[in-house]
């Protein structure tokens, strides 16, 4: 038997996995461009963040600051190192003279459900959680009222990000389906700002061009643009973006103005990140890491898998797939359940079998798919399944990282 391994469980371990598969199979592991990048120093770290991009670095705008100094930072539903960076913000704070009594953390998920302590310290790190205040945004209330952007989005944003001294962003930047990539505005439009505000850019926007969805779409996107525009609105001070490897691992960051420093960051994620198909493919297997807490993504598959082919996820992730978002509540999840599930999806139209290997079967996650989709436990069962289906002599793509993979060739960046 040959093996790949694989990493699982993001923020809760990371761990590697080992998948076997026949000897006569040829195996297709299709790994991004960026394999190999090696990891930021602290010195490049603390360079990123003294040579700002469009606006003046933080040490240099936090001088004579007497009031709070707000810092954000996403959820564990998003694979950004903020722990690597945030010891060196502190470090800039301090050198303008800021005190640690003045820095507060403020979690900015837009609609995610709420994360507790132990969420806080999985992001930035346990002498984070002891040291600073960390506070969850509330989306429903609590909020300044900061006018209308151009698009007519009604812009009301968290009354104690808006009151503080400084402001300053950690975003990670990876692909994203409507707003073309992550990081920059989004973290004001949905991170911190009210439920009114974010089902306006998420629904009536969104709505107005739906056909336009994809990834790394920026220039004219709607979304995005009024987002950047909430952002300017808000006055966010310094928008810090990282870009990521297949292992979490920050390999790049670019800090300054919401719209200079997070384009840098946007050319260098696509560049990271592009990975070659493997069309044809008999099977085809596709990892949920590192961001499994929003499901399977299964375009690798979609893109390499031959007619009648078998399509795998592999999603071993201990807290499972998340329940609560209330932009789902809010806009139809409830009616979804009163009328069964009617919407239930074969994930990948072309494959005649989907399998699932996961370390925690739940009935929520499953009844988003097909009754057909088949849920294993046990990676034994799986190469035992792929055999009966395939035999002694198959091809089978493997895409380690699929939340962040994709394309180049078929996915123009736009910008």
């Amino acid at each position: 038997m040959q093996d790949v391994k694989l990493r699982v469980n993001e923020h809760y371990g990371d761990a590697l996995i080992p998948l076997e598969f026949p000897d006569g199979w040829k195996l297709n592991v299709n790994e991004m461009a960026c394999k190999g990048a090696q990891p930021m120093t602290d010195e490049e770290i603390r360079g990123a963040l003294d040579n700002t991009v469009g606006a003046a670095n933080i040490a240099e705008q936090a001088k004579g600051k007497k009031g709070r100094i707000v810092v954000t930072c996403d959820d564990l539903s998003r694979p950004t190192p903020a722990g690597r960076v945030f010891p060196f913000i502190v470090e800039q704070l301090h050198e303008a003279g800021i005190s640690d009594h003045q820095i507060f953390i403020l979690g900015s998920f837009g609609l995610h459900h709420p994360m507790n302590i132990d969420a806080f310290a999985r992001k930035l790190g346990d002498w984070v959680v002891a040291k600073y205040d960390c506070v969850n945004h509330n989306p429903f209330q609590n909020h300044e009222n900061l006018g209308r952007t151009g698009r007519g989005t009604p812009l009301k944003v968290n009354q104690e990000f808006a009151e503080a001294d400084l402001r300053i962003c950690i975003s990670g930047v990876k692909k994203h389906r409507w707003a073309g990539a992550g990081g920059g505005g989004k973290a004001i439009v949905p991170g911190v700002a009210s439920i009114e505000t974010i089902l306006y850019n998420h629904s009536i926007i969104e709505g107005r061009r739906p056909e336009n969805r994809r990834i790394w779409w920026i220039k004219d996107n709607p979304e995005r643009q009024d987002m950047q525009e909430c952002a300017r609105m808000a006055d966010l001070n310094v928008s810090i973006n990282c870009v990521y490897d297949g292992n979490r691992q920050l390999i790049g960051l670019h800090a300054g103005d919401v719209d200079d420093a997070w384009k840098k960051a946007v050319k260098a994620a696509y560049a990271a990140h592009d990975t070659r198909t493997a069309p044809g493919s008999d099977v085809v297997v596709v990892n949920a890491f590192p961001q499994a807490d929003q499901d399977i993504d299964w375009s690798g598959a979609q893109d390499s898998l031959r007619e009648d082919g078998t399509a795998v996820g592999v999603h071993q992730f201990r807290a499972g797939r998340a329940i609560l978002h209330y932009r789902a509540e809010q806009m139809g999840a409830p009616w979804t359940r009163i009328l069964g599930y009617p919407n239930r999806r074969w994930p990948v139209k072309q494959a005649r079998d989907t399998l699932v290997y996961t370390d925690r079967p739940n009935k929520r996650q499953m009844l988003a798919y097909d009754d057909r989709v088949e849920w294993l436990t046990d990676w034994s069962l799986i190469q035992g399944r792929l055999m009966e289906l395939h035999g002694d002599d198959a091809t089978a793509a493997i895409y380690p990282c699929g939340k962040l993979q994709f394309d180049a060739e078929k996915n123009p960046l736009s910008i």
